[in-house]
């Protein structure tokens, strides 16, 4: 195989994976809308975010982080807090029950995690972190 199609079949790879990583996501309880909302709420957890910077972050439109974020309020997992400076700005923070909804999500998405990559040998554990991390690299 030459090396334009090793590329090409290493992106195959790559977004089949991301395919079946989420079809097993959601046949063990985990959909895509859990994996959204433990993103969402990672992120506000590490500050208190616009929602301008949410949406960006998660890479959907304004409108629809809104109603995203509406639906984490309701549940309890977020809430509103005005920006002392700034009065018209409405940052979002994260309650302690969204913080245990991270911290359980975390939980489960750890160990599933491991039990995958436990089957790989030390070296290949070890060729993987470097090539992920000159992957990260190149889109820094």
């Amino acid at each position: 195989m030459e090396h334009t199609q090793k590329l090409e079949y290493l992106i195959s790879l790559f977004f089949n994976t991301d395919r079946l990583i989420k079809e097993r996501s959601q046949t063990e309880g985990l959909d895509p809308l859990s994996l959204l909302r433990f993103e969402a709420l990672r992120f506000i957890g590490e500050g208190e975010p616009t929602m301008r910077q949410i949406a960006d972050r998660l890479r959907i439109k304004a409108p629809s982080a809104t109603s995203f974020v509406e639906a984490l309020n309701k549940a309890g997992y977020v809430a509103r807090k005005k920006d002392p400076t700034d009065r018209r700005i409405v940052r979002m923070h994260i309650t302690a029950r969204g913080k245990q909804s991270l911290k359980d999500s975390s939980r489960r998405i750890l160990a599933k995690t491991k039990e995958i990559l436990s089957h790989l040998k030390q070296k290949q554990i070890d060729d993987f972190i470097a090539i992920m991390e000159e992957i990260e690299a190149a889109y820094k």
